[in-house]
């Protein structure tokens, strides 16, 4: 623009401080007027110093942040509103790559919120817009990780709008971004969240194997990539997730698929190790009601390993107490006297290293054998 400003520090510093503010508001009628009054007065400087790239970062992170506020309060037209001030700003720096990503970012928001409250039509026309624009930019990686994430969100609205082809079709290309050699780390978190919303979708309409393969494809590409930050957390949660739903439905054999690989990664992260432990609860549990006492027990051992590798860790001392009492109670039910037995001596042997634990002690307390001990 003619005759701006170069921006001095001072400047660039307080349009930092109103994008921060308008971070912590938005939650009520007051907090919104504020926000906006921060955003109109950081775009006022960004008109004002519109040399400075680091005044126009500022601007782009304060109208996320705006949008953020009225996502929270469902304000669509607001959020649309947003996004076209700053298409209107970002004319006038048609060289700057941040202003398209910030647009589309924009976009993202705004696509979501179009999905959650049902307007298909402007959910799949904005979509299609980060798409159009990712496509004319093929080089920029981060503008192919927002890309990743638009995917990634619609994977999951598609799912629960019951769209499982249109969500198959954007999984196929969410793992061809993340196949491209140079992608930034988030468009692989990005990736790895689609596969798990995609096959947690899938077990619960009943395409097991399918899911199954979604998740076993999930691993290898995670194996692949095991430097990046997060994606071992993702398959923990995907392979929870769907020994969940495999349990509920009552598929316990595909439950198992999943629980014996995740086992096999239990030392890959502490998420892993934890999430697989609460999945061999839900497993074991699932096995009681089953009436499958010799499953439950080999999952069971599984824990009891666990718990006696970390002898100070109280919430494994507590999975293990209720894993214990679930396993006892069924075979006091089969009227396998020796294994209660021996479960009823385990869940005392827990209550002595475990004191001053109550909830263990509530555990216990509902055990009919151990009401005299």
């Amino acid at each position: 623009m003619p005759g701006a400003q170069n921006a001095g520090k001072a400047t660039i510093s307080k349009a930092g401080e109103l994008a921060d503010a308008i971070s912590s508001l938005g939650d009520s009628d007051g907090e919104i007027e504020r926000a906006r009054a921060c955003y109109d007065s950081l775009y006022a400087l960004a008109s004002t110093h519109a040399n400075s790239a680091d005044i126009r970062d500022r601007l782009i992170c304060g109208a996320l942040r705006l949008a953020a506020c009225h996502a929270r309060r469902s304000e669509l037209s607001a959020i649309h509103d947003v996004r076209t001030h700053l298409e209107r700003y970002a004319l006038g720096h048609p060289d700057d790559p941040g202003m398209r990503r910030g647009y589309c970012e924009l976009s993202v928001t705004l696509c979501l919120e179009y999905a959650r409250h049902g307007k298909t039509a402007e959910a799949d026309e904005t979509f299609e817009e980060i798409q159009a624009i990712a496509t004319r930019h093929p080089t920029d990686r981060l503008l192919r990780s927002t890309l990743a994430k638009a995917i990634a969100n619609r994977i999951a609205t598609h799912c629960d709008a019951g769209r499982t082809r249109e969500a198959q079709h954007l999984h196929r290309t969410l793992c061809a971004l993340a196949e491209v050699s140079n992608s930034q780390p988030d468009t692989m978190l990005h990736r790895a969240n689609g596969s798990f919303n995609l096959a947690t979708h899938l077990a619960q309409s009943g395409a097991s194997e399918k899911a199954i393969g979604l998740y076993f494809n999930l691993a290898v590409f995670v194996d692949a990539r095991s430097h990046t930050a997060g994606l071992n957390d993702v398959l923990a949660d995907a392979g929870f997730g769907l020994i969940t739903v495999f349990g509920d439905n009552e598929k316990l054999d595909a439950a198992e698929t999943i629980y014996m690989d995740m086992s096999q990664r239990a030392a890959a992260s502490e998420t892993m190790r934890e999430k697989t432990m609460l999945a061999a609860f839900n497993l074991m549990t699932d096995f009681c009601r089953d009436g499958n006492i010799g499953k439950a027990r080999h999952v069971y051992d599984d824990i009891l390993a666990a718990s006696s590798e970390e002898p100070a860790n109280a919430e494994m001392a507590q999975l293990h107490a209720k894993a214990c009492a679930n396993l006892l109670l069924t075979a006091d039910a089969l009227d396998e006297d020796a294994h209660a037995d021996l479960l009823c001596q385990e869940l005392a042997a827990l209550i002595s290293a475990w004191p001053d634990d109550p909830e263990i002690w509530d555990i216990a307390a509902r055990i009919s054998p151990l009401n005299t001990a």
